[in-house]
């Protein structure tokens, strides 16, 4: 029978370093009508690429990346949850247990952000009050969006939006570093 030091060459380097303890474990979801780019953004935060065909995601994809903020190591579980309405029933199970979430509108398309009040209303409903950032994804891209416009769904949610693009790689990691800050923060007040 083979020993497990045969099979670490085959094994990429990434993971043979990942560290055997982790301090948390977060759930993340990713909400969103179809086409918005969830599935790219999550791309390039896990495996810093992008895809620039369109395949829409079916039920949901699920990603981890572990990341270290000063001396704490996070495990990210990422839900990649799909936008089209036939998956809406199954949606709420996926939202079980997220420790924060990410709602994703395209820039270029204002329908993308008409729905956004029944998107959260349906993550809260399963999850109660938990850490949410607006992506505004494709700011490559020239906005439909008015800042007006913006302003008036950030403040009525009181949440932050962050300009993304997966394309050029504008503002991914900084908003999974905030998430994850926003998560830490929370989780660490519920134990003191």
């Amino acid at each position: 029978m083979p020993s497990v030091s045969q099979f670490k060459d085959a094994i990429p380097r990434s993971v043979q370093n990942l560290p055997e303890n982790v301090d948390y474990l977060f759930k993340l979801v990713f909400l969103g009508e179809g086409a918005v780019g969830k599935t790219s953004l999550v791309g390039r935060y896990v495996y810093d690429s992008f895809e620039g065909d369109y395949l829409a995601t079916i039920g949901t994809d699920i990603h981890v990346k572990m990341v270290q903020l000063d001396e704490t190591v996070v495990k990210l579980v990422i839900w990649d949850i799909a936008g089209q309405d036939n998956f809406a029933q199954l949606r709420r199970a996926y939202y079980m247990n997220a420790s924060g979430a990410f709602f994703v509108f395209d820039t270029t398309r204002i329908e993308t952000l008409e729905r956004v009040d029944e998107w959260i209303n349906a993550l809260f409903t399963v999850t109660g009050k938990i850490p949410l950032v607006l992506l505004e994804n494709k700011v490559d891209l020239e906005s439909e969006f008015t800042e007006e416009e913006k302003a008036a769904v950030k403040k009525k949610h009181g949440v932050p939006i962050i300009p993304t693009s997966a394309k050029e790689d504008t503002n991914v990691e900084e908003a999974f570093r905030q998430m994850t800050r926003d998560i830490l923060s929370k989780s660490r007040d519920k134990k003191s």
